[in-house]
C-alpha cells in the first residue's frame, strides 16, 4: 500500500474491459468518515493493529449516512493515487463495503 506500488499498478498495463484493474480486499478500522457532495463517502482507514492510515473514497453510495460512525468495515478496493494541490498520496477507490458488527 505504497505510492510506489500504486504507481507501478497504474503504469503496468492498459486496464480495460478484458483486462480489469486488480481489486484487493481487507478488514479496516474506520478512523474517520464523512459525506462528500451528496452521495460520496470519504473515509480514513487503518488495518487493525497497524500504523499506516489510508484515505479512501466510495462514489455514488446509496444512503451514505448509513456508513457514518462505524468502527470497522470489510472493503474491496482499487489502489489509486490521489493528486491534490501538488501532493500525491495513496488512496483506495472503494468498490464494495460491508459493515462488521
Amino acid at each position: 500500500m505504497t505510492l510506489e506500488i500504486a504507481d507501478l499498478l497504474r503504469n503496468a498495463a492498459t486496464w480495460g474491459q478484458e483486462f480489469p484493474e486488480p481489486v484487493f480486499d481487507g478488514v479496516f478500522d474506520v478512523i474517520q468518515s464523512r459525506i462528500v457532495g451528496q452521495r460520496h463517502l470519504k473515509l480514513v482507514l487503518r488495518k487493525p493493529g497497524g500504523d499506516l492510515v489510508i484515505d479512501a473514497i466510495a462514489f455514488f453510495v446509496d444512503q451514505p449516512e448509513y456508513w457514518l460512525g462505524l468502527r470497522q468495515i470489510k472493503a474491496a478496493y482499487k489502489l489509486d493515487i490521489n493528486e491534490f494541490r501538488g501532493n500525491r498520496s495513496v488512496q483506495f477507490i472503494l468498490q464494495y463495503l460491508e459493515k462488521i458488527t
